[in-house]
């Protein structure tokens, strides 16, 4: 009888993590230097596991958990991933490891479990469901197309430059921007925004020290990080996320202080990484927003994207936290 075993997954075990998620879920490519990055670089306060499933000594699949400071989290919720190469897939398999590594995080303390699958994986979905876990949100994706329409979008970019400036707007690049406190600044305007993102639990506030380094990370760049300034602020913020070694290009956040928002800054900054991306030759950019970001819907549809399968989110309740 074929042996199932699980192993810690080691720094140097990233590559072959990115390679096990893409022969997972192949519609979703994962750069394995991001992929490292993010393990040698965890956020201040979170805690996590990773592990490489086997069969034999063949690996199979990627397993992790990740947490937040328990202290900061009511529900202690808990997010479980399982990544199992479609060439090993089956229904049972999939069964014992959701349940394998839900274990392992209910031994660090997890009052709940949260888990993602695409909208089209059937087979995820039903393990998730056999194993107790409930639907409660759903991540839509899109893509747009930008061979087909980059030359529109360049047109539309340079038509808004024009119309914030009128309004007394710059839009700019993070890096082309000259005020010396400037990352100060988006940190604040990422927190503040942050907390309007749909949701069905608690948002962490991000250390100073952790923003800093998600925007020096590999696969951003300051002079493709657009703002929009006024008054000295930045009050609306896009920037894309290119991976260096392989994969799609994604927006990685847009966002408008709720001052400003009902004035198309979201839709002007998007548009100028998007001619930006267009300029140079990316062919496609993905997005995704929660079902229940309507504004950001809107704004996707106008600027032509393609809905994609989705995300579903799923929570498993575990335990009952005392005075959650």
């Amino acid at each position: 009888m074929p042996t199932l075993s699980y192993r810690p997954a080691a720094l140097d075990d990233a590559e072959l993590a990115s390679d096990l998620m893409m022969a997972s879920y192949p519609a979703m490519t994962h750069d394995p230097v991001m992929v490292r990055y993010r393990w040698e670089h965890p956020r201040s306060g979170y805690d996590a596991a990773r592990f490489i499933a086997e069969i034999d000594g063949r690996p199979i699949a990627f397993l992790a958990w990740l947490h937040g400071p328990w202290a900061k989290l009511p529900d202690r919720h808990c997010e479980v991933e399982v990544w199992l190469s479609l060439a090993e897939l089956d229904r049972r398999l999939l069964v014992t490891l959701w349940s394998w590594i839900g274990d392992a995080a209910v031994a660090e303390g997890s009052g709940l479990l949260l888990a993602y699958c695409g909208e089209d994986e059937p087979e995820m979905l039903g393990s998730l469901a056999l194993l107790g876990y409930q639907p409660v949100r759903v991540e839509k994706l899109w893509e747009l197309d930008l061979v087909a329409h980059g030359a529109r979008l360049a047109g539309e970019a340079e038509k808004t430059c024009v119309a914030m400036s009128a309004q007394g707007i710059e839009l700019t690049t993070l890096e082309a921007w000259g005020d010396g406190d400037k990352l100060q600044k988006l940190y604040e305007l990422d927190s503040i925004t942050r907390q309007d993102i749909p949701t069905s639990l608690p948002i962490l506030g991000e250390a100073f020290s952790d923003f800093e380094r998600r925007t020096q990370a590999p696969d951003r760049r300051s002079d493709r990080t657009w703002i929009a300034v006024t008054s000295g602020r930045p009050v609306a913020m896009s920037y894309l996320k290119f991976p260096p070694v392989r994969g799609t290009v994604w927006t990685g956040y847009t966002c408008t202080h709720p001052d400003h928002r009902g004035r198309g800054l979201a839709r002007a900054v998007k548009l100028q990484t998007l001619a930006q991306a267009a300029n140079i030759g990316v062919p496609v950019v993905r997005t995704d927003n929660d079902a229940e970001n309507a504004p950001m819907l809107h704004i996707n549809e106008r600027l032509g994207y393609v809905r994609r399968p989705g995300f579903v989110e799923h929570h498993k309740r575990v335990r009952e936290i005392a005075n959650a």
